[in-house]
């Protein structure tokens, strides 16, 4: 979905109303449309709020489970396979509070 600032200037190009492009057809001068265009437009900011906000949760959940899963790796160990297994949980753990970190950047960096 592009960006809600941009559709206001969009639809200005096109000469058509924002109803109309989210309709994807022309009104006709008799139709009747249950909601204006400044409605609209702040159902799309209201939209793009909760995508960024969603996106942020999805990095903090990766965050919060990769401290589970490094805690976990910790509670392992003493045999050869036990060792290997608590490496192997590690190392994923790392990884996944990596992208975590990176995908709550980037939702802070947008905003």
């Amino acid at each position: 979905m592009p960006d809600y600032s941009v559709v206001k200037n969009l639809c200005e190009e096109l000469d058509i109303t924002v109803a109309e492009l989210m309709d994807g057809e022309c009104a006709e001068g008799r139709s009747v449309r249950a909601y204006d265009d400044e409605q609209i437009m702040d159902l799309l900011k209201r939209t793009q709020e909760l995508e960024k906000q969603k996106n942020l949760l999805y990095g903090i959940l990766l965050i919060v489970m990769g401290i589970a899963l490094q805690a976990l790796s910790h509670t392992l160990g003493g045999s050869s396979v036990k060792d290997f297994f608590s490496g192997l949980l590690l190392g994923i753990s790392i990884a996944e509070m990596l992208v975590g970190i990176y995908i709550v950047g980037k939702g802070i960096a947008a905003r």
